[in-house]
């Protein structure tokens, strides 16, 4: 008795095209293999996303800054940015609020774009710590009429007049404008630099040539201040003269007069 065998066929992919339903298996298969490939690159694109790197804010030099500089004035002229960086590119150190630079000093050189950090910056002693390359401290012993110091306060500014003979002809000139008072004229006690500053004079911050002025000033004529509002606007005139007075005069008594006889025609006019 012989038994007959038979070879189970297995499909190919050439039998499967060959027929229509083949066809639309394999079709419908290479879909659902796509969909799936489709679904875990959106997965993995969607976590990438919401893998954000962190990220921290800095100050960072808009140009260069000389060594020596003062914080203060880092601070007041702006030469800084505040920018984001990724945290792995944070400096060490790295500075983020400017109030950290009051009463410092810059101990290095600082270029464009380089992160202001703690290690840049050091300690400044006394009243230089409040001071920029080009200024200079002025001491002025000054009373209450010529001074305003009992109304004076540290960081107003200050307009510096003084009295000299010109000609033979009593002038009041401008000496210097928009002055910084550092410290005003007082027995007690001011802080600077996280130092105390004490005296009795009026110290101000002026430029390197504004120096010399105030000191001629001082030696040769009689000096006094005018306080300046915040909103200052630049003063009128660089010197007065009893001429300069009396040509003033005249203007500002017709303008009065002219104010006054024009209030008088409005009245005249709206009485019934």
């Amino acid at each position: 008795m012989k038994f007959s065998q038979k070879r189970l066929s297995r499909p190919n992919l050439g039998s499967l095209l060959a027929t229509r339903a083949g066809a639309v298996t394999l079709a419908l298969l290479c879909a659902v293999v796509a969909t799936g490939l489709l679904v875990f690159a959106l997965s993995s694109y969607k976590h990438t996303t919401q893998a954000v790197i962190p990220q921290a804010t800095v100050l960072i030099a808009t140009g260069e800054i000389r060594q020596g500089t003062s914080g203060d004035a880092i601070a007041a002229e702006r030469l800084y940015k505040s920018t984001p960086v990724a945290a792995t590119q944070l400096s060490a150190g790295a500075i983020s609020d400017s109030s950290v630079l009051a009463g410092k000093t810059t101990s290095a050189a600082i270029l464009p774009g380089q992160q202001l950090t703690l290690a840049d910056f050091a300690t400044a002693p006394g009243v230089t710590g409040l001071l920029a390359p080009d200024q200079r401290a002025v001491s002025l012993t000054i009373d209450e009429s010529h001074g305003d110091t009992d109304v004076l306060l540290a960081g107003e500014r200050v307009d510096v007049y003084a009295d000299f003979p010109v000609g033979g002809v009593p002038t009041e000139v401008l000496v210097v404008s928009d002055a910084l008072v550092i410290k005003p004229a007082s027995a007690t006690p001011t802080s600077g630099a996280g130092k105390s500053i004490a005296g009795a004079s009026l110290v101000l911050a002026v430029t390197a040539s504004q120096a010399p002025e105030i000191g001629y000033a001082l030696d040769h004529g009689i000096a006094y201040i005018a306080v300046r509002p915040p909103n200052a606007s630049a003063p009128p005139v660089p010197f007065t003269t009893i001429g300069t007075i009396v040509a003033a005069a005249p203007a500002q008594t017709s303008a009065t007069a002219n104010s006054s006889t024009a209030a008088t025609a409005n009245t005249a006019r709206t009485k019934p």
